[in-house]
């Protein structure tokens, strides 16, 4: 099993990407790539495999991706198809999807924890609800079970 160390080593190897502490992004940002964040993005973050967000780092958008270790601040939803690991200096303003999770003592979640194992699809459009239509929950996907670990 790999501990945070290991997840956080294999963070900047090859073909990976790293954006530092001075750079800002207006706008969301799409990578194919694991990567590192430490520095501030206004938009959505997408990633395959691994994505680390760094102790000074800031996210004002929702994270999609497939491993999460955060050290940093995110105001959004995350949606992680694999495992999230947040540390215990993280603050997280949004909901937690993820199919493994490990929160650190002192970490501090204002909203939803959702185990699901279709975390990667994100949020499903809303509809518009017809007069006697059975009420859904939103955000569930449909024919699938959503669990909790309580």
């Amino acid at each position: 099993m790999n501990t945070i160390t290991d997840l956080f080593r294999n963070a900047l190897g090859k073909g990976r990407f790293l954006l530092p502490r001075q750079v800002v992004v207006q706008g969301s940002i799409e990578a194919t790539i694991p990567g590192r964040i430490d520095g501030n993005v206004k938009g959505d973050v997408k990633t395959e495999g691994l994505l680390v967000i760094g102790p000074q780092a800031n996210v004002k958008g929702n994270v999609y991706a497939t491993d999460l270790v955060t050290y940093g601040k995110i105001y959004g939803d995350i949606y992680i198809s694999n495992k999230a690991v947040i540390s215990n200096v993280a603050y997280i303003k949004g909901d937690v999807n993820a199919l493994i999770l490990e929160v650190k003592e002192g970490a501090v979640i204002e909203g939803a924890i959702r185990k699901s194992l279709a975390a990667r699809r994100g949020p499903e459009p809303e509809k518009a609800e017809e007069p006697d239509a059975p009420v859904a929950v939103k955000n569930a996907p449909p024919d699938e079970e959503v669990a909790s670990w309580f």
